[in-house]
């Protein structure tokens, strides 16, 4: 399920300029056209998004307070 980046990344505590650069990466699945993450067309995998930010917590790179935040707007998002 895709979803605007600009849209999700505030809401899980990212920059989106952060979040374009895991896209262009390919830490994450998305498109970001012209390096432009506040473009309408820049876009995030919502399931992708939700195993980055899981495994980023296996790893110890993010708190728990960050990961409860991240996947309860991720899940949120996804149930529609």
């Amino acid at each position: 399920m895709k979803i605007a980046l600009h849209h999700i990344a505030y809401q899980i505590g990212y920059h989106p300029n952060e979040m374009a650069k895991l896209v262009h990466d390919g830490e994450i699945t998305g498109d970001v056209p012209e390096n432009n993450p506040q473009s309408k067309d820049a876009w995030v995998d919502l399931h992708s998004l939700r195993n980055f930010i899981q495994w980023r917590r296996d790893q110890g790179r993010i708190d728990t307070m960050f990961y409860d935040k991240a996947i309860r707007h991720i899940d949120k998002h996804l149930r529609r």
